[in-house]
């Protein structure tokens, strides 16, 4: 990727964590990187007496998240566990989950080809009658443990929570040479509720974010085929280095 090929872009993170790295990625293409996140996530703790035991004694432990991961790390403190107690397979939707559930002692034993839950519930096969538990947070949907055949136990680890804090620091941003980048529609609905009229340009990871935009009336969506961070920023660099 050629060195400042966004030169004068501002990139707007809104997610509820972002990585040093990509940051520097960003910038490494001449971009200012802003991170003013629209949504946050709080452990939730409630369920942990129903499902922690019997998640550690599951077949398969599904994630979709870093947060999730995040907040199964807590626990697993909390509670004397570490990744060693668990003996059966773990499936992760995206290369970062994975990554995250690596750093703490999982191996993965499945991962679909696109990061979504419409295509992991197509490859994903185990046999029937076999126990899983999808560490979720609030607002999943109910894909996953209505799409495989197996017993599956949704376990809420933690809970996301809009917020329109940043929303008058972005309002200030917003012209024709700043990308919003969404990660949620969660987050898509912050900004609709409380933006002001400008021009601004929005970028989103993965097709359900893609289409709470759509259904607000966003055009010109960046999206690339690959539902990552940096896929995202690639494919702003590769559109403004063709301008």
């Amino acid at each position: 990727m050629p060195n400042n090929v966004l030169a004068g872009e501002t990139v707007v993170l809104t997610g509820t964590s972002v990585t040093a790295s990509i940051m520097t990625y960003i910038e490494s293409l001449g971009a200012t990187a802003i991170h003013l996140p629209l949504i946050e996530v709080i452990e939730r703790t409630s369920e942990d007496a129903q499902y922690f035991i019997q998640s550690m004694d599951a077949d398969w432990l599904i994630f979709t998240s870093q947060n999730a991961v995040h907040f199964l790390k807590q626990k697993l403190i909390r509670y004397g566990y570490h990744a060693s107690h668990f003996n059966g397979h773990i499936a992760a939707v995206g290369q970062k989950t994975k990554e995250a559930l690596e750093a703490i002692g999982f191996t993965i034993d499945f991962m679909p080809t696109t990061y979504s839950a419409d295509v992991f519930i197509e490859q994903f096969q185990v046999e029937k009658g076999a126990t899983c538990v999808f560490f979720r947070g609030n607002l999943a949907k109910s894909t996953i443990p209505n799409g495989i055949n197996c017993d599956v136990q949704c376990y809420t680890v933690y809970d996301t929570v809009q917020t329109a804090r940043n929303m008058p620091a972005l309002n200030e941003l917003l012209t024709e040479r700043v990308t919003i980048v969404f990660a949620s529609p969660s987050a898509v609905e912050v900004f609709e509720a409380h933006k002001q009229e400008a021009s601004y340009n929005v970028a989103a990871i993965g097709h359900i974010t893609r289409d709470a935009l759509v259904a607000h009336g966003e055009q010109r969506i960046i999206m690339p085929d690959t539902y990552t961070m940096r896929a995202v920023i690639d494919e702003l660099a590769k559109q403004k280095g063709t301008k």
